[in-house]
């Protein structure tokens, strides 16, 4: 599991830096992106970092957690702030397939070392299992999205567009943009014009 943020505020605030310059160094160059390139653009020093994260194991998991755990919010924004469940629901599957998109090693290197039984995979499961079933409860109830599927499918179809549409860049995302019209337009109950 994630080790646990700091109490003091600078301590806080460099665990905080680290948490981004690892993000954004995993989604450019892997899982194995170079820990001293992560320190130095959160601004620390090596030792700053191992005192946060004792290995590169302890950082992935934090990263994969934290990023997790932003879809999460991003679906509970969604209930509460998109009045339209289809643009909700569509919404999130976007943000799923991207996040899929930019942290795919990250996610095969710690089920590499993980079962899903581990408290971390049960963990962030367990959160991406909500997000997609709330948001495709509520799309069902309003008659917009077909009742013959449930959370996992829609986890799945989202996994599966993820894994085709690897490219980063403009042909990657337009490439994305047109699969998740088409598979939206499957998961209605009526095609959208």
């Amino acid at each position: 599991m994630p080790i646990a943020k700091p109490q003091r505020a600078d301590a806080r605030r460099n665990y905080d830096r680290l948490l981004v310059a690892a993000a954004e160094a995993i989604a450019e160059r892997g899982a194995d992106a170079s820990l001293d390139d992560i320190a130095k653009r959160a601004g620390v020093g090596p030792g700053t970092l191992y005192r946060h994260f004792p290995t590169r194991q302890h950082l992935l998991e934090a990263v994969f957690h934290e990023r997790v755990a932003l879809l999460r919010d991003e679906a509970a924004r969604l209930l509460t702030e998109e009045p339209d469940p289809d643009r909700a629901l569509e919404a999130w599957l976007r943000a799923l397939i991207e996040h899929l998109r930019r942290y795919r090693g990250l996610s095969e290197t710690l089920k590499a070392v993980y079962d899903k039984e581990a408290e971390l995979m049960v963990e962030v499961s367990g959160m991406m299992r909500w997000s997609a079933q709330v948001l495709l409860a509520r799309a069902q109830e309003a008659g917009v999205a077909r009742t013959d599927i449930d959370g996992t499918d829609f986890m799945r179809i989202g996994h599966g567009a993820a894994m085709v549409i690897i490219e980063p860049g403009a042909d990657g995302d337009a490439r994305a943009d047109r699969l998740v019209r088409l598979l939206m337009d499957g998961v209605r109950t009526t095609t959208k014009a």
